[in-house]
């Protein structure tokens, strides 16, 4: 092992996916794991990064042994606007777990000077990550916890869910019980249900300029990162409900991948939705839409996780059902004035 180096990301997406993969698999064993190193999803994010600065790898000599990425966005909270980061895709190679502390620390040195008021991040209670999150950074960084997250799912291949999720019997029984591997059926309304279309931009963003920030932290999109959430190919989708010509409502998603040694299992997961002032009809119709896009994209459900900043009782009647994985949503906050301590809802994609 040489002499560890922090510096901007060269751009190796290849060398990036080798260490990242060799990670996860040491550390998740027969359990899956979200990939965020496809091509696809790698590009789609890092094309919302203005500076190089923003990503970070640690080196030993010419060989990428550790990286993070932070993603700048902007979110209203109680009125206010303010810079954050998410920050994701941490990964350091088994050999040189110690790296991933000074990383961050220098990530949140460049956060820092870049402005930001916050940098989020998810994590899972229980595993390597974890353990370095408690003994190593939280007793020396300002760390808030905004809140647990869990998931709901709705079947499309109860076939490839009970294979990459390794379900029991009584799980199994259980889906089949509630109905949560049936098709999501659409019922008679007034509008329509269609794909996104270029020239729904500018209507859409209006909507997601109706999102209260009271108590809530708000992503705040400019037309060129939203047309990017909104459609990307093979990663984002979007099902738009139409009424009387206006775009009344929307359920954008993206299509992750979860890898185990047992394969590839792609899920559309849920990243923003706006049904306020729809009937319950309607909500369900979107709904259709996105099960039969997700078919349509590999998926093999459907998951939403609770960001609790909209009425879920339409994905219950649907037969959404509890998933059994939870995540922490916290946050390392830089602006001495701000506190995000048990905000529960965020209207921000899951990172």
């Amino acid at each position: 092992m040489g002499k560890i180096e922090l510096r901007d990301f060269d751009g190796n997406l290849a060398a990036l996916s080798a260490m990242a993969y060799d990670t996860m698999f040491e550390e998740y064993g027969q359990d899956a794991w979200l990939d965020w190193n496809r091509p696809e999803i790698t590009r789609h994010f890092f094309a919302d990064v203005p500076d190089p600065r923003f990503l970070i790898g640690a080196y030993d000599g010419t060989r990428l042994v550790a990286f993070i990425a932070n993603l700048p966005r902007a979110y209203r909270f109680n009125g206010n606007t303010y810079r954050g980061v998410a920050s994701v895709m941490m990964a350091a190679h088994k050999d040189y777990r110690g790296a991933a502390v000074y990383l961050i620390s220098e990530c949140l040195r460049r956060n820092a000077e870049f402005g930001a008021d916050f940098a989020f991040f998810t994590i899972e209670k229980g595993n390597r990550t974890w353990s370095l999150f408690e003994q190593a950074l939280k007793p020396r960084y300002r760390i808030e916890r905004l809140k647990r997250m869990c998931a709901i799912a709705h079947g499309i291949n109860l076939e490839k869910i009970v294979e990459g999720q390794r379900l029991k019997w009584y799980e199994v029984a259980a889906y089949k019980l509630l109905g949560a591997h049936r098709p999501i059926t659409t019922p008679p309304i007034p509008g329509t249900v269609r794909s996104y279309q270029d020239a729904d931009l500018d209507q859409i963003l209006a909507l997601t300029r109706r999102y209260s920030d009271q108590n809530c932290l708000v992503r705040v999109f400019n037309k060129e990162s939203l047309a990017r959430r909104l459609y990307t190919k093979g990663v984002t989708a979007t099902l738009i409900y139409e009424r009387g010509a206006a775009v009344e409502g929307f359920i954008n998603f993206t299509v992750h991948e979860l890898v185990s040694r047992r394969g590839r299992y792609r899920w559309a997961w849920i990243d923003f939705l706006y049904w306020e002032g729809l009937t319950a009809k309607e909500r369900r119709a979107l709904l259709a839409g996105l099960w039969q896009a997700g078919r349509e994209q590999g998926c093999i459900g459907i998951l939403e996780w609770d960001k609790n900043y909209y009425a879920k009782g339409a994905l219950f009647r649907s037969r959404f059902v509890p998933y059994p994985h939870f995540v922490e949503v916290n946050a390392w906050v830089l602006n001495s004035k701000l506190s995000l301590k048990g905000v529960n809802r965020i209207v921000e994609q899951v990172v």
